[in-house]
């Protein structure tokens, strides 16, 4: 079996399993839990989804008095009820189309979703999250409780944010709805919801484009800031040919930042990316001195999801020479009186999926972690997506690599996690899930933020390995 092969394999369940440290101690003053989301099974019946599309998996390692319990679950979810009964894939997904070709994928502009693109921990649950609909989760068993009470903001075309986040400075969380528009532009609505679920704040503005892909969301004290990935080809998309990702471009309005005011009709500003280029995630925004500062993963051209195509889809090898861009760490700066927007790409500063610590979100930061690509492995091409064999430590304000883990080129490495331990920004462990396909091996990584290229300080094995993560998250 290949790598790649590998990596689409179905992960097994795990019920309150105490992990053993094979190297180092864990350190007896974590209290938290580290939880992933990610693709699970990848089959729909009879019907290969795309790696992407598979059903949710969520994992927890739960830290408490030097023990690590885990579990591992897969979600609960109707659509996959009902697709597995049926035997075959019953709703059109971002990357696989459903069966029946053109005709059983015409006009259906509102895609399915499986769950499994991000998680995290609100109103006593963990929650399972994708753009049409999130999952609340038993928080210790991993159960799967039923549909969250955000999913009352969806209807008609409205898609939900698959990445919400916790807000620093109102406590709340915020996630956003988008609507395509019919007789005008699209509509973004933000919404803030205490920990009841309860409505407490909402933005709603025009995007003033038909097709905008929104994705990743963060806040700073005044704004909301929320990127779009692409656009939309609506007509491609309604003939239903290719699935719905092969119709996102990166056309004139395309690829950008949005920036709203979180309190009263100030306008919605449109921060460009460099021509060509595309982002999807966030690492973190703050305001400072009438300048706004946006910090993301920025690709040098569109991103080739098909290297993610399940196998049984393929027909022949991998066209040589297809990818993408590197993703590199890019700063955004905007001066909010006279509205000067610059954009700077720190190509000594690689990697996806930026996150910084947690008690710093929407405040100043300096530094980032990011999954990185370390030595080339066994993947397709150059740049393939999805390929990480390594953590990073950006210095985003100098805009360079500070220190890499590289796992090596056969081992897989999730998003990373930084967990604080002291004052210091950089005072911490960042955690990682990782995948050796060289022994089969799944662990989970311990490593010293303030020197990642020391290697692990803790390792945990895992009763089984997990595939790549789509996100993770701490929750204490």
């Amino acid at each position: 079996m290949s790598d790649f092969e590998a990596i689409f394999r179905t992960p097994s369940e795990a019920h309150q399993v105490e992990l053993t440290a094979t190297s180092g101690t864990v350190p007896a003053e974590l209290r938290g839990a580290l939880l992933r989301n990610g693709p699970g099974v990848r089959h729909a019946g009879q019907t290969p989804l795309h790696f992407l599309d598979g059903y949710a998996f969520v994992a927890s390692a739960r830290f408490e008095g030097g023990r690590v319990v885990y579990s591992a679950r897969h979600v609960d979810l109707p659509i996959a009820r009902q697709e597995q009964a049926a035997g075959q894939l019953l709703g059109r997904r971002v990357f696989t189309n459903r069966p029946g070709g053109r005709l059983g994928n015409a006009l259906r502009l509102k895609p399915h979703s499986s769950g499994s693109h991000d998680v995290y921990a609100w109103g006593g649950s963990v929650v399972a999250s994708d753009l049409d609909g999130h999952h609340a989760l038993d928080p210790v068993t991993l159960n799967t409780k039923g549909p969250a009470p955000v999913n009352r903001l969806l209807g008609g075309l409205a898609t939900l944010s698959a990445m919400p986040r916790v807000d620093p400075f109102t406590g709340h969380l915020v996630v956003y709805t988008a609507t395509p528009g019919v007789l005008g532009a699209d509509r973004i609505a933000i919404v803030e919801l205490d920990a009841q679920w309860n409505e407490r704040g909402r933005v709603e503005r025009s995007l003033g484009v038909k097709g905008a892909v929104p994705h990743d969301l963060t806040t700073t004290e005044n704004h909301y800031i929320v990127v779009q990935l692409g656009m939309l080809s609506v007509p491609q998309a309604a003939a239903g040919g290719a699935p719905l990702i092969d119709a996102i471009g990166l056309q004139a309005e395309g690829s950008r930042i949005l920036v709203m005011p979180r309190r009263g009709d100030g306008p919605l500003r449109s921060l460009p990316l460099p021509k060509g280029c595309q982002s999807f995630h966030l690492a973190n925004a703050y305001e400072e001195d009438g300048v706004l500062v946006v910090d993301t993963a920025l690709y040098e051209g569109l991103v080739d999801f098909s290297l993610l195509r399940h196998p049984e889809a393929r027909h022949g090898d991998m066209p040589a020479g297809r990818g993408c861009g590197r993703p590199f760490i890019a700063r955004h700066t905007l001066r909010l009186d006279s509205g000067e927007h610059r954009v700077q790409v720190h190509r000594q500063a690689p990697g996806e999926v930026p996150s910084v610590r947690d008690d710093l979100a929407g405040r100043r930061h300096r530094f980032a972690y990011t999954s990185a690509q370390g030595a080339r492995g066994d993947e397709p091409v150059d740049n393939a997506y999805y390929w990480n064999h390594g953590v990073a430590k950006i210095d985003c304000d100098a805009g360079a690599t500070v220190s890499l883990w590289d796992a090596g080129p056969r081992v897989h490495v999730s998003a990373p996690q930084f967990v604080a331990r002291g004052e210091a920004e950089d005072d911490g462990w960042v955690m990682t899930w990782t995948h050796d396909l060289a022994t089969d091996r799944g662990e989970l990584v311990l490593l010293d933020a303030q020197n990642l290229a020391s290697g692990p300080v803790v390792r945990l094995t895992l009763p089984a390995p997990l595939p790549p993560a789509s996100h993770v998250c701490w929750a204490v």
